[in-house]
């Protein structure tokens, strides 16, 4: 489903759905996963967040990817993210990804053995395009986007500083119970033509990695292309 509208109120929209998936799992299970990746977009759709009715002491935040620099350091998506959040979920509820740069096998292992206990998924992920079309870091003709692990992985690579990042992989993303995707702003207009454009593969262009989940939303302030 696509949605489009004003910036404002598609954060609010986006927030709303988040709320309606996580509630649709907390029927079937005594606790919901969401993944989440960094960035301004996904901000204000956090904070929009909490002022649903949802019982967050049961919903449980991972990240959907993260650079490697400390968790205080600005660039941090999780301290971003968790500036958003704190107000309404626990503590103990927010799971950011340790990076060891002495084991980076072991950090990644600790975090997909943590995301195992919690049902081995993103119930709920949400994601917010570039506007070269990447999303999380899985980039374009890249290796991320090239990669065949099951749930996480490292690059050193990264073609936007920093280099080193730490990602869910295309086929963690691929099996998320539902996907909110995000192209907000006009610098994503490009990007968005990609994503429904049928010609284009994966590697081209990630975000069309969200058409594998059959629960998906796509909510877009840009004016171009159609759905």
């Amino acid at each position: 489903m696509i949605i489009r509208g004003s910036r404002a109120e598609l954060g609010r929209k986006a927030a709303v759905i988040i709320a309606e998936a996580l509630r649709s799992v907390l029927e079937q299970r005594p606790l919901a996963v969401l993944g989440v990746v960094g960035g301004s977009s996904v901000g204000g759709v956090l904070g929009h967040l909490g002022e649903q009715p949802l019982a967050f002491n049961r919903v449980h935040l991972f990240m959907i990817d993260e650079r490697l620099v400390p968790l205080t350091h600005p660039d941090s998506n999780f301290q971003l993210v968790a500036s958003f959040v704190e107000p309404y979920l626990p503590e103990a509820n927010l799971h950011p990804y340790h990076h060891d740069e002495a084991d980076p096998g072991a950090s990644l292992e600790r975090y997909r053995r943590l995301l195992v206990d919690y049902g081995g998924r993103f119930d709920v992920a949400l994601l917010s395009a570039g506007a070269d079309g990447h999303i999380a870091s899985l980039f374009p003709e890249h290796e991320t986007i090239r990669s065949d692990q099951p749930f996480f992985l490292l690059t050193a690579t990264a073609p936007k500083p920093p280099p080193g990042r730490m990602s869910a992989s295309k086929t963690l993303i691929g099996n998320a119970g539902s996907v909110v995707l995000l192209f907000f702003g006009h610098e994503k207009r490009a990007a968005f033509i990609d994503f429904l454009a049928d010609e284009h593969a994966v590697e081209h262009c990630p975000a069309r990695l969200v058409k594998r989940v059959s629960e998906r939303f796509i909510l877009t302030d840009c004016s171009e292309g159609s759905a």
